[in-house]
């Protein structure tokens, strides 16, 4: 038995980078991170905070993972940080994953929000995602 936490991180890293995301220009973004490198240009995304909860049955060991897709830019105004929010969410929402050791039984997006950082230049855009894993 295991969550899988790590297995169902380098699934959505797999699926974000072959994913070839790109900004408000058609330009490819920077990056897909879980640690951003210092001096990394904008626009990238980062794949954030987890949690997790047990939901398991008598028969079967399953969690549900709450996953937070950060995705960071300097374009002036929302367009670019929506641009690749739309991206994320139509590679992430309601697909199945492929986990190591487990089976991913859904994917699905609960909730976007966007800032502007109070530089008044960055823009951050947040997206959480649930995804319930089994073993397999």
């Amino acid at each position: 038995m295991s969550i899988h936490s790590f297995e169902l991180q380098k699934s959505v890293f797999g699926v974000l980078n072959s994913a070839n995301i790109t900004d408000a220009a058609g330009s490819a973004i920077t990056g897909v991170f879980d640690d951003v490198p210092e001096g990394t240009a904008y626009p990238y995304i980062v794949v954030g905070e987890e949690s997790s909860n047990n939901i398991s049955t008598k028969s079967l060991d399953m969690h549900e993972h709450t996953l937070t897709i950060h995705t960071w830019s300097q374009y002036r105004g929302l367009k670019e940080i929506k641009v690749i929010m739309k991206q994320i969410y139509d590679n992430l929402n309601d697909v199945s994953l492929s986990v190591s050791g487990g089976q991913a039984v859904n994917m699905k997006q609960e909730f976007l929000t966007t800032l502007v950082d109070p530089d008044g230049i960055t823009r951050h855009g947040i997206m959480r995602f649930r995804a319930v894993v089994s073993d397999s």
